[in-house]
């Protein structure tokens, strides 16, 4: 099972290992993704840009959820 966070903070700060797994992306999407990182240079690789990009997303949602209660 994958995990975004340590459910034990008693362990922060040390390193855990993380399972990766992979995902397609439409060209066209990746080729935006590539301007963006070139323009910017915040992001050093496609897979931060989609790490950061799907955390985003999942907390908007959590958030929207929340409301909606």
């Amino acid at each position: 099972m994958n995990k975004m966070r340590d459910p034990n903070p008693e362990k922060r700060g040390k390193r855990t290992r993380v399972e990766f797994g992979a995902i397609s992306i439409p060209m066209p999407v990746l080729e935006e993704i590539d301007k963006l990182i070139k323009e910017y240079g915040y992001w050093p690789s496609r897979s931060s840009f989609a790490r950061e990009a799907c955390i985003e997303k999942i907390e908007r949602e959590r958030l929207k959820k929340i409301k909606e209660k």
